[in-house]
C-alpha cells in the first residue's frame, strides 16, 4: 500500500517542480492601485498606497517587504523598508495597504525658504520585493518591481492655542430639576448654586461640599475658542471639528461643532459645550479652585487645500496638550 502510495505521488511531485520552473519567466503580477494623501495632522503628513498582487504561481508566497525612498524638492528626506506584509495564496490576488508618514520637522530642516511656501513637490521610489518560490530560487530569489510617484504636499508650520476659556455655573432652575431627577429633595436649591457660584470662582471648597454636587447631575457650561495658525503661505481652512478634551487628565468634554471662522493663515475654532457635575473629581476641582491646569485636546476636522493638492476635503488630526487657565 505503501509503494502504491508513494508510486501515486511521485508524478505529482515532479509535476508541480516542472511546472514551477515552467512558471520561472511568468511574474507575478504588482500594481500601484492607488497613491493619495491619507490624513494630515499638525505634525505630519501620512501618504497611502494600495499595492494589488496577482500569484500565478501553484504555491502560495509573502510580500517580503517594501521599500520608499521620499525625495522632497528634490532633497533626500527618507528612507524606509515595510515588514515582511501578506501572503498571497497560489492562483490568488490580494491588496496590501501600506501607510508612511513624514513629519514637517523633518522637511523644515532641508528646505530653506519652507516658510514662503504654499506647497512642495515630494517624489517616492517605491520597490517591491516579491519572493519566487523554493523549488525555482536556485535560479533566481526574488523578483522586485519599481515605480515612482509624485504628489504635491502642503507646507504646513502651525501652531496651536486654546483662549478666552470660560466656566458657567448652572441655573437654579436646573439644580431644582437635578434635585427632583436624583431625589436630593433635602438639599437647598439656594445652597448648591451658591457653592457651584464659590467653586467655578476659584473659592477653597470643602470636599464634602464636592461631594454633595457629584451626587447630582447639572450640567457646567464651558466655552473656549481653538486657534490654529498656519506660519507659512499655506491655507487651512476648516469644515468642522470633533475633539475630546480633558483637563488634568481627567475627560469632561466630547463633541462636534462648526462654528468656525478662517481669516488668513488663522482659524478660530468656537466650542460651546457642557459637562457634568458628576466629573468634579479632584483634577477638575484643582483646575477650577487654581484657575489654570493642563489640557489635551483630540479630535480631527475636515479641511480643504489648494485642487492641486487634492480636490476633495482631508481629515486633519488633533492631539494636543498645553498649559490654561481660565478667564
Amino acid at each position: 500500500m505503501k509503494k502504491s502510495m508513494a508510486l501515486f505521488l511521485f508524478p505529482l511531485l515532479f509535476l508541480s517542480c516542472a511546472s514551477l520552473t515552467s512558471l520561472l519567466g511568468t511574474k507575478p503580477e504588482v500594481t500601484l492601485k492607488r497613491f493619495d494623501i491619507d490624513s494630515i495632522s499638525l505634525k505630519d503628513v501620512t501618504f497611502l498606497f494600495e499595492i494589488a498582487l496577482n500569484n500565478p504561481y501553484p504555491v502560495g508566497f509573502r510580500l517580503q517587504d517594501v521599500g520608499f525612498n521620499v525625495k522632497v524638492e528634490g532633497n533626500q528626506l527618507l528612507k524606509t523598508r515595510t515588514p515582511k506584509g501578506m501572503t498571497v495564496k497560489a492562483g490568488g490576488n490580494e491588496v496590501a495597504t501600506v501607510k508612511v508618514t513624514i513629519a514637517y520637522t523633518d522637511i523644515v530642516r532641508i528646505i530653506k525658504d519652507y516658510a514662503e511656501r504654499e506647497d512642495l513637490n515630494c517624489a517616492i521610489d517605491i520597490d517591491i520585493v516579491i519572493p519566487l518560490p523554493e523549488a525555482v530560487q536556485k535560479l533566481k530569489k526574488n523578483i522586485t518591481f519599481n515605480y515612482t510617484v509624485q504628489k504635491k504636499i502642503p507646507a504646513l508650520k502651525p501652531s496651536f492655542g486654546i483662549s478666552n476659556f470660560q466656566v458657567k455655573a448652572p441655573t437654579i432652575d436646573e439644580i431644582k430639576r437635578s434635585l427632583v431627577d436624583t431625589g436630593k429633595k433635602n438639599l437647598n436649591a439656594t445652597t448648591v448654586f451658591n457653592l457651584f457660584e464659590g467653586l467655578i470662582s476659584g473659592k477653597k471648597t470643602d470636599p464634602v461640599d464636592v461631594l454633595d454636587l457629584t451626587s447630582l447631575d447639572v450640567p457646567i457650561g464651558v466655552s473656549f475658542d481653538v486657534e490654529v495658525k498656519n506660519n507659512t503661505k499655506a491655507r487651512l481652512r476648516f469644515q468642522d471639528l470633533s475633539y475630546d478634551f480633558a483637563v488634568n487628565d481627567a475627560k469632561i468634554l466630547t463633541g462636534t461643532t462648526g462654528r468656525t471662522v478662517n481669516e488668513g493663515n488663522r482659524s478660530v475654532i468656537r466650542i460651546a459645550n457642557t459637562f457634568s457635575s458628576k466629573a468634579l473629581g479632584k483634577s477638575v476641582v484643582n483646575f477650577l479652585t487654581n484657575r489654570t491646569g493642563s489640557y489635551q485636546f483630540r479630535g480631527s476636522s475636515s479641511v480643504k487645500l489648494p485642487d492641486e493638492i487634492t480636490t476633495s476635503p482631508l481629515r486633519l488630526a488633533f492631539d494636543e496638550k498645553g498649559q490654561f487657565k481660565i478667564q
